[in-house]
């Protein structure tokens, strides 16, 4: 329980009014009352956010905390989870409410996350993703940020342990929602 609350204490760093106005339009812009084909557009946005934050953090913070510099690594700590903040969270509110919209409007509501196979497969394979970001890669993400955040010179050894865990389980949790987009794109029959 203490691990938690110093991940929430460490997250509030990343958190202001800007980030909560932003979330509030992304909940105004989702809501049920637009067409599909703004449903859609947004989905697909969050797609775009979701999977092309996780590439291109994923590149920088292992260039970074591999072969880069200590201010390089301090700087990447930082920033992966302000990425976090302003296109992961945003790109996974996009995808489940507008395809839960989308899904209301042209599969027949709830139903379909039975009925219409690749729907199901994109809600586990997103699902998976959110379980190993919440569980594995924040708080590696949060420990990173806490050591590069701390005073005098950095724990090498400890970030590159960190660094590693949070490669793996990043691989991971980037995989899955491509294979999602896979399966939304093609639909097929499972």
């Amino acid at each position: 329980m203490a691990g938690l609350a110093l991940n929430l204490r460490s997250a509030r760093d990343f958190v202001g009014w800007p980030v909560a106005i932003f979330y509030l339009a992304i909940l105004a812009g989702s809501l049920p009352v637009w067409p599909f084909g703004w449903h859609l557009t947004l989905h697909v946005a969050g797609a775009v956010l979701l999977i092309g934050n996780a590439i291109a953090m994923a590149v920088w913070l292992s260039v970074a905390g591999f072969v880069g510099s200590e201010a390089s690594k301090r700087r990447a700590a930082r920033v992966v989870n302000r990425g976090d903040v302003w296109f992961t969270v945003p790109g996974v509110v996009l995808l489940m409410l507008n395809g839960m919209a989308m899904v209301a409007v042209r599969y027949g509501g709830p139903a379909a996350f039975t009925s219409t196979t690749w729907i199901a497969a994109g809600l586990v394979l997103l699902s998976l993703t959110g379980i190993i970001w919440a569980l594995r890669l924040v708080p590696a993400q949060l420990g990173l940020y806490r050591l590069a955040a701390a005073d005098g010179q950095l724990d090498v050894v400890a970030f590159r342990s960190l660094l590693v865990r949070w490669s793996v389980w990043g691989s991971v949790a980037t995989a899955l929602p491509i294979l999602a987009a896979f399966v939304m794109i093609t639909k097929p029959t499972l």
